[in-house]
């Protein structure tokens, strides 16, 4: 078994990849130093900023400042470790790309929810092991993980995130109100002007938007000093901090081992490995220049490599990594998948992480600037759920998955005490009740989505208006993408035209969709078509017939997932395409 295990992981199943034409750099190479510097600076400013994550997660387990520092550093040390462990291409653990870590968002919500039934950091860490080992089994098994989490759940978790992290927005923008009531300017409103000058610069676009949030914080703490905004004793705790230190882990406890809250930890991280899949999809596609589909033995690499993160993060003591679409969306607007990006970034993050005197001013921050830091947080999480949730039309059924499981997060939130009446303790947190109840519903009604439809189009005029209205009105009623509708028209187009040419007057489609899948079957009377193209070639359309009908098959199925041809019983021939959704 784990030797059928680790083929599927191998790396020889890897498809071949041809470097993208408009790279700057790809994974393989390596940017000059100066432009490596600046790069790796740009990605471990925007990992810092969810620094305050951590830092929020170990004031509500009640540790000291300095408990809260080693804490940070050793959240930094497993962002680090996790983003060099994905850059591996040997082995069968990392996927080989330039996928950098930040503090995971999703599971602040269990991480409180753990602190508040009194579990302690070392039991925390107890779940977070047995989570991450069991991610590590599930990613590298599982083989259709986007049909049990499909991409709107996945965005109902990540919008449930942002809004689940407001009220903690709102909190450290009142501030503590023995500082407040002697300041000269309310903190709420250096909250928002800190949050304003961050959209500011973001807006502004070019080298000073990548470093908005550190504008934004650096102003806004120069503000908070000038305006008595900062803890007085603020100086005196920087002070007490070495220059020089490594952090102290804090071991797994089994014995404060809540079994009641291990549901919670593995349905977060069942959300966040369909997260990550995503963002390895978009890193591979950005690198591949005849990217068709993924690749499925990298993404499953990827998985692992950062299951194994946060069982490491459980046994060393400090949040879990996950991946950083902001970092991910970084790589690709500047064209550089250079794998010795988040090496250097990483190289940076691990020396911070042993410098606690600098480490300890982001536990020092001023609640202004911590609140702007969150609502800047919160803003493009609740955006990048909703993109998610958008991303395919939403049918009855996916519509009942997110409003329901919006409706059971955001309800988690307004009447705790209702939930966590009547809900299992561990799904009374706003993530864990809104990721299982879109999880249950999709799982509940994923029979109903089969659907089946048959039609004949006529071969001449008109045929691809035809097939448009015809696929556009299925694509509408399914609710499938667009781009799966547009490939599907594609394919059968070319085939019409072919079969045509054999002079048949009429194509007789039949067609499923079952979630995942768009699958059409379209039978012919004769002969069989050929094989498609191995090497397609333009001037096979000027060849032979068979040469012609092979090229124009390969223009009918290079889009296609899989397909093949069957011969009936009737002595007609079926060609079965099947599209991925």
């Amino acid at each position: 078994m784990i030797a059928a295990l680790l083929d599927q992981l191998a790396r020889h199943r890897d498809r071949p990849v041809a470097r993208a034409p408009d790279l700057a750099f790809g994974a393989e190479e390596a940017p000059p130093w100066t432009q490596l510097a600046s790069l790796a600076l740009q990605q471990a400013a925007l990992q810092a900023v969810y620094l305050v994550l951590p830092a929020l997660i170990g004031a509500a387990f009640g540790r000291s400042p300095s408990e809260i520092v080693s804490f940070l550093c050793l959240s930094i040390v497993t962002m680090a470790l996790t983003a060099l462990t994905q850059t591996l291409t040997r082995g069968p653990i990392g996927s080989g790309y330039a996928l950098p870590s930040i503090p995971a968002p999703a599971f602040v919500g269990a991480y409180l929810l753990a602190a508040d039934h009194g579990v302690g950091l070392g039991g925390a860490g107890a779940l977070m092991l047995v989570a991450g080992l069991c991610g590590a089994i599930f990613g590298a098994l599982v083989p259709r993980l986007q049909a049990l989490v499909p991409t709107e759940v996945a965005g109902v978790v990540v919008l449930l995130i942002g809004i689940s992290l407001l009220p903690r927005a709102y909190a450290a923008a009142a501030g503590d109100p023995a500082v407040a009531a002697t300041a000269v300017v309310p903190p709420e409103f250096v909250a928002f002007a800190c949050l304003a000058v961050m959209m500011a610069f973001s807006l502004a676009r070019g080298a000073l938007a990548r470093f908005a949030v550190l504008w934004g914080g650096g102003l806004g703490c120069i503000a908070c000093i000038a305006l008595g905004l900062v803890d007085p004793e603020a100086r005196e705790q920087i002070a007490a901090q070495p220059w020089l230190a490594l952090p102290t882990p804090v071991l797994p406890d089994f014995a404060a081992f809540d079994l009641g809250l291990l549901p919670a930890f593995l349905i977060t991280l069942l959300a966040s490995l369909a997260s990550w899949s995503g963002d390895l999809i978009a890193l591979q596609r950005a690198g591949d220049g005849k990217w068709r589909r993924p690749d499925p033995t990298p993404i499953r690499r990827g998985m692992v490599a950062q299951s194994l993160g946060f069982a490491l993060a459980g046994l060393i003591g400090s949040v879990p990594p996950s991946s950083s679409s902001a970092c991910v969306g970084l790589a690709i607007a500047t064209r550089t998948l250079s794998r010795r990006v988040p090496i250097a970034a990483a190289g940076l993050l691990l020396a911070l992480a042993c410098c606690p005197k600098l480490v300890e001013l982001v536990v020092l921050l001023p609640d202004p600037v911590k609140a702007a830091m969150l609502f800047h947080v919160c803003c493009f999480m609740i955006a990048a759920g909703c993109r998610l949730v958008t991303a395919r039309m939403l049918d009855e059924r996916r519509t009942f998955a997110v409003g329901l499981g919006l409706a059971a997060g955001v309800g988690a939130m307004i009447v705790p005490d209702l939930f966590a009446r009547t809900l299992h303790v561990a799904f009374a947190a706003p993530v864990s009740a809104g990721a299982m109840v879109a999880i249950l519903i999709n799982l509940a009604t994923l029979r109903l989505v089969v659907r089946r439809a048959a039609f004949t189009i006529p071969v001449g005029p008109g045929l691809q208006q035809a097939l448009s209205d015809r696929l556009e009105a299925l694509g509408g009623t399914w609710g499938a993408r667009q781009a799966t509708i547009d490939a599907t028209q594609h394919a059968l187009i070319e085939l019409a035209e072919l079969l045509a040419m054999r002079g048949h007057a009429a194509i007789a489609v039949q067609a499923q969709y079952d979630e995942d899948f768009v699958t059409i079957a379209v039978r012919f009377p004769g002969d069989a078509l050929p094989p498609p193209s191995a090497q397609p070639d333009i001037t096979d359309l000027e060849g032979a017939l068979a040469a012609q009908e092979a090229f124009a098959l390969w223009m009918a199925t290079r889009r296609a997932e899989r397909h093949e041809q069957t011969r009936l019983g009737d002595g007609s021939n079926e060609l079965r395409l099947t599209f991925a959704d």
